[in-house]
């Protein structure tokens, strides 16, 4: 059983393009069956792709689509896959669509999994995560996390990665209950 990852794509390119991936959603949207007989249903990974006119044998394509929606030109696609964003897809869309670039941001707390490819943080411009037993949150900047966390524990915290860690660490040992837990992420840059 895999870890599940949280990804989200964020498509950009022509007009035209961009329109006529949408349409290949709305399709699937209105399909009452399956393209491909699966275990995740109509939304399913290897449908797009299969759509899309690739092997869905030969893309990564594991997991499923849980939500788009179209903005200023900017087709988002939300999914659940397994373990980490799964790349036959994004390039499938690529391949098909020359002018769109897919931006991505995954994330799967099992393994640490804490990426995105827009260097520019123009598409997902919050690059620091605080996860917890209640409530998660992201931040642009670490000034905005390091207030935060200091809202929580009751004190000011420098604005540094390490400091926010060992500041709710800190204050997790103090509760001594497994239910109450903070985990804080940055999301790192990838080609």
């Amino acid at each position: 059983m895999p870890n599940w990852c949280d990804c989200t794509y964020k498509c950009v390119g022509e007009p035209k393009e961009v329109k006529s991936l949408y349409r290949v959603l709305k399709y699937i949207e209105k399909r009452k069956t399956s393209i491909v007989k699966n275990g995740f249903g109509k939304w399913w990974l290897g449908n797009l792709v299969t759509k899309l006119g690739g092997d869905w044998e030969k893309y990564r394509c594991r997991g499923e689509i849980t939500g788009y929606n179209m903005e200023d030109n900017v087709l988002t696609i939300y999914q659940s896959t397994a373990w980490c964003e799964q790349e036959g897809v994004r390039e499938i869309i690529e391949e098909r669509f020359p002018s769109i670039k897919v931006y991505y941001r995954e994330e799967e707390p099992g393994c640490g999994v804490y990426y995105t490819n827009d260097s520019s943080g123009e598409y997902f411009p919050e690059i620091y995560y605080l996860d917890s037993y209640d409530d998660c949150e992201y931040f642009r900047t670490i000034e905005e996390a390091a207030d935060c966390v200091s809202e929580i524990v009751g004190k000011t915290i420098p604005p540094t990665e390490n400091d926010i860690v060992q500041a709710l660490d800190d204050y997790v040992e103090q509760y001594d209950d497994e239910d109450v837990w903070y985990s804080f992420h940055v999301f790192e840059v990838v080609e």
